[in-house]
Order: C-alpha cells, then sequence, then structure tokens
C-alpha cells in the first residue's frame, strides 16, 4: 500500500534570497504609496489651480505676474512649499509603488498558496 505524502503546491525557491523577506511588507507599502501619490498628486492640482487663479487676478489690474516687484515675488513663492512638498510626495510614493512591485513580481511564486482556499460562488453565497 502506497502513502501519500504532502507536497508543498509551490516549492520554495532557494534563489529568491533577501528578497524573500520583504515579501510581508510589499503590500502594505504598496498601499501606502499608491495613497500618498494620490494625494500628492491631488495636492498639485490644486495648488496649481489656486496658482494660476491668484495670477489671473493680480494680472486683471494690468499688472503682471513675472514682474520684479516684491508683491509679484511674494504671489510667486506664496504655494512654493506646497508645490515642492507634493512633488516629493510623488517622488516618494513613486518609489515606494516600484519598489513593492519589484519585491511583489520577484517573490511572486513564494507565496505558498493553497487551492483549497479559493471559494467559488456557491460556497460564498451559503448555497
Amino acid at each position: 500500500m502506497e502513502t501519500s505524502r504532502s507536497v508543498d503546491p509551490v516549492p520554495a525557491r532557494p534563489d529568491a534570497g533577501p528578497l524573500a523577506r520583504l515579501r510581508p511588507y510589499a503590500r502594505p507599502v504598496l498601499i501606502a504609496g499608491i495613497v500618498i501619490t494620490v494625494v500628492a498628486a491631488v495636492l498639485l492640482v490644486v495648488v496649481m489651480g489656486l496658482d494660476a487663479f491668484n495670477a489671473t487676478v493680480y494680472s486683471v489690474g494690468g499688472k503682471n505676474i513675472s514682474d520684479a516687484t516684491p508683491e509679484a515675488q511674494s504671489l510667486r513663492d506664496q504655494f512654493l512649499g506646497a508645490k515642492v512638498g507634493s512633488i516629493i510626495g510623488l517622488v516618494v510614493g513613486g518609489i515606494a509603488l516600484v519598489a513593492s512591485i519589484a519585491v511583489m513580481y520577484a517573490t511572486r511564486g513564494l507565496d505558498g498558496g493553497d487551492e483549497d482556499d479559493d471559494l467559488g460562488y456557491d460556497e460564498l453565497a451559503g448555497e
């Protein structure tokens, strides 16, 4: 009589190396990267819109926003911190996205998923 052995459906790859330790953190970093990127992009769009509005209102009086006057300079620099912060947020979020996707892709065979964990519609609907 033959005994059946439990065989892991996805054998661990010995070449995974240090990326296997990063796999548990890849999905939360991906989510954080998406959130940071979206918030920074929305902030950048809002700030650019406000900046364009201020320039338009300033130029209605016959002045030019690119003049060398202190008033025009202060209007140009009004949202500079928010612009720089949102661009840094876009870069940090983009790096987090790319890094987490690279880790998830490189370790895609290491999840050890079990075929029995997949539920069909009938099991989920309680039928």
